[in-house]
């Protein structure tokens, strides 16, 4: 490289279901291109917010996770009649402190509020917007590879999901919901195609689960329908993450999303899918800095499953 150059930088976020090997794709990425020379930065919303970041920019990320996080929590409904919000320590708090979190994963909600989870879904897309162009951005600016291990839209879309199970068949609230996630895949998909690549990445939801077990020895607090006061078991975890995987698929198709399949159950031969996968990404990753986009290639056309993802 001459001296005083700087070779583009771009933009790299993965979107799939919760267990699917999204983190191991990002940290395996990470090592190649770091092998190659290339300078790397390895992000997330939730690793930059328990950083505390200050000045305008942290405050404002901040704002809107907490903004997001009291409304999908604050208005669920209690055994005991009242609702978990009652429970909130007051601002400013630490939402991102282990106490917090313990007390949602601990509470039993019996119910939730549609309304309330619309406004959480309208939070967390002003909040990636936020962190795409206080944080990602300017990286990419300076040159960087920027490696997102989670895209912004897979949280909007649970929040989607989420609301959806508690709507009447007919409900008005359904057309509102529609309209707030197709408003998200407007405003989250990759920025510049000359510059940026989503990856959706691929597994049997069975196996999300099973490999979920042995990392954590359990799922997390919105990987399932708990959040809406359904059981928080096995079964409401693959519904939640087969039906999130069909709109992410369906994403990928609307947004040219390269694809990356991580099925294979053994380690051997997951491993084996994981490097193939990042082989795939970093010649995309040589595609965007010669000019000639990622190159995606797309599956199989996917069913709609919700008048939210339109071609």
């Amino acid at each position: 490289m001459k001296q005083g150059h700087t070779e583009p930088g771009c933009s790299i976020a993965f979107l799939g279901m919760d267990g699917v090997g999204k983190s191991t794709l990002a940290q395996e990425l990470e090592r190649r291109l770091t092998q190659r020379g290339r300078p790397v930065a390895l992000l997330s919303r939730r690793e930059y917010l328990k950083k505390q970041p200050d000045g305008f920019a942290g405050a404002t990320i901040t704002g809107l996770y907490e903004g997001s996080l009291r409304t999908l929590y604050g208005f669920a409904g209690l055994g005991d009649g009242g609702t978990l919000g009652e429970r909130f320590p007051p601002p400013p708090a630490d939402l991102m402190a282990r106490d917090f979190e313990m007390l949602l994963d601990g509470a039993e909600i019996t119910s939730n509020d549609p309304r309330a989870l619309t406004a959480s879904m309208l939070c967390e897309i002003a909040g990636h917007m936020m962190f795409r162009t206080a944080v990602v951005l300017p990286a990419v600016a300076q040159g960087q590879v920027v490696i997102e291990d989670t895209h912004g839209i897979k949280m909007v879309v649970k929040q989607y999901l989420l609301a959806t199970s508690l709507l009447a068949p007919g409900d008005p609230l359904q057309a509102r919901l529609d309209a707030v996630l197709e408003l998200a895949l407007e405003l989250l998909r990759p920025a510049d195609a000359a510059s940026s690549l989503a990856v959706v990445v691929h597994t049997d939801p069975e196996i999300a689960y099973e490999r979920r077990i042995r990392q954590k020895g359990r799922v997390g607090g919105m990987e399932h329908y708990g959040p809406v006061g359904r059981a928080a078991d096995r079964d409401s975890y693959l519904d939640l993450q087969s039906s999130s995987q069909k709109i992410f698929d369906r994403i990928g198709d609307r947004w040219d999303c390269l694809r990356a399949d991580l099925t294979d159950a053994q380690d051997q031969e997951q491993l084996t899918s994981t490097r193939r996968a990042v082989d795939d990404i970093l010649a995309a990753v040589e595609r965007l800095r010669d000019g000639r986009g990622h190159g995606a290639t797309t599956g199989s056309p996917v069913a709609p499953t919700t008048e939210g993802v339109n071609q």
